[in-house]
C-alpha cells in the first residue's frame, strides 16, 4: 500500500511539466488526489488557454513502476495530448 500522500519523484515531475509545456500548457507541479479506486498525481494548467483548465491525472502505480522515459513514451504513444485537447481531464 502506498503512503497517504506520496511525492512524485522530481525527475518525473520535471518531465511531465516539460511534456505538458511542449503541448502549449503551463502547469503547476504535481498535486496528489484520491478517488475511490486509486491515488493520482495531477498536473493542471495554471493559466487555462480555453477557459477551462486541462489536467493530466497519472495513477500512483504508473509513477512508481515506470521510468521517466517509459512514462513519456506512454503519453506519446497513447495520444494523450490529443485526448487532453478533447476532454480537458484525462486519467491514466
Amino acid at each position: 500500500m502506498s503512503p497517504p500522500n506520496p511525492q512524485v519523484p522530481p525527475e518525473i515531475n520535471a518531465a511531465i511539466v516539460a511534456w505538458m509545456g511542449n503541448q502549449g500548457w503551463r502547469v503547476a507541479p504535481a498535486r496528489w488526489e484520491m478517488d475511490p479506486e486509486a491515488g493520482f498525481h495531477v498536473w493542471q494548467e495554471t493559466e487555462p488557454t480555453a477557459g477551462k483548465s486541462r489536467a493530466l491525472w497519472i495513477a500512483e502505480s504508473m509513477v512508481r513502476r515506470l521510468s521517466v522515459e517509459q512514462l513519456v513514451n506512454v503519453l506519446d504513444s497513447e495520444g494523450m495530448a490529443e485526448e487532453i485537447r478533447i476532454s480537458y481531464k484525462i486519467r491514466i
